[in-house]
Formats: structure tokens, C-alpha cells, sequence
């Protein structure tokens, strides 16, 4: 997951004269007491890259020993604060969480699997695979295998990488194992 996404995606560019530690000082300082200044958060998070958000996020957790989403979550309420911290999760985790989402209670949520997974490429796979995993202690897979059924199941599996490592797995298993 240390990675960042490279790629044209996304209309939000690096932010020229950028500086992680003015950033984090001008967010603790809009965050900070009574009220909150959401035009200072809507300045700095919606014009930086995702690159430098994560930037900013280490530099606020060395400089405040706090978590700046909780931070966000403690100061900020409805859609907007689910916009503001979702400026600040990583790619992958924000994606993990979404697929998660996606599965969760009665009923699936087609689309968005479908979106997430038909528009990563592999190596953005693997990382909401790890992301997804370390955030919930479970394979992505398993529970694509346990949500979903039939063909679009199997489609899933393939689009998330998920059956062509549990393949992978089986034939070395079958090798080492003199199947």
C-alpha cells in the first residue's frame, strides 16, 4: 500500500509551492476550538493530489500525535465530513471500505463492485486486496465467494485477481503434494 495511484484520473493536480507542514498547521488551526473553518479544509483538500493529502495526513499525525481523520470525524458531520475524510483515506483503503460497502447486509450492491473492479488496474487490485484484508482481518475474495453467485461471481473473483491466486495456491499445493 505505499504506493500512491499514478495515472490522468481525477481533475485534482499537484498543488504548486505545496508544504505538508503549513497544510497540517492550517487544518489543526481550522479545526481547532470552537467552530471550524470549512472553507480553509475546502482549500487545502479539494486542491491538493491525493499524493500530497497523504503527505499532509503524516505530517499532521508527527506534528499533533492525533489521526487527522478522527480528527475530521470529531469536528465535522454528515456528508461532509464523509467528503473531507474521504480526501484523506489512501486509494485503496477508500476503495476497500466502498467494496465492503458494496457486500454488506441484506443484498448486494452490483454497481459498485462493478466500478471498482472493472476500473483499477492489477496492481490497484493488489492493493485494496492488502487494504481490504488489513481492514477487516478477511480476504476480499472470500467474501465476493460468500456476497455474489453463478457467473458474476466467478467474473469477480477473476476481475479482482482473487481466483487466479487461489489457482496459483491450488496447483502448488497439488504439486507439492504429488496430486
Amino acid at each position: 500500500m505505499a504506493s500512491m495511484w499514478v495515472g490522468h484520473q481525477g481533475t485534482i493536480r499537484d498543488y504548486p509551492g505545496f508544504s505538508a507542514s503549513v497544510d497540517a498547521e492550517a487544518i489543526q488551526k481550522a479545526i481547532r476550538g470552537i467552530g471550524t473553518d470549512e472553507k480553509m479544509l475546502i482549500s487545502i483538500l479539494t486542491e491538493r493530489s491525493n499524493a500530497q493529502r497523504q503527505l499532509i495526513v503524516k505530517e499532521y499525525q508527527a506534528a499533533y500525535g492525533k489521526e487527522l481523520k478522527d480528527d475530521l470525524k470529531g469536528d465535522l458531520s454528515g456528508h461532509f465530513e464523509h467528503l473531507m475524510v474521504a480526501l484523506v483515506t489512501p486509494p485503496a483503503v477508500f476503495d476497500a471500505k466502498q467494496l465492503k460497502k458494496s457486500m454488506k447486509g441484506t443484498g448486494t450492491n452490483e454497481d459498485a463492485l462493478i466500478e471498482i473492479l472493472t476500473t483499477r488496474t492489477s496492481r490497484q487490485m493488489k492493493e485494496i486486496s492488502q487494504a481490504y484484508y488489513t481492514v477487516y482481518k478477511k480476504s476480499l475474495g472470500d467474501d465476493i465467494s460468500s456476497e455474489t453467485s453463478g457467473d458474476f461471481r466467478k467474473a469477480l473473483l477473476t476481475l479482482a485477481d482473487v481466483r487466479f491466486y487461489f489457482f496459483n495456491s491450488r496447483v502448488s499445493w497439488m504439486l507439492n503434494n504429488n496430486f
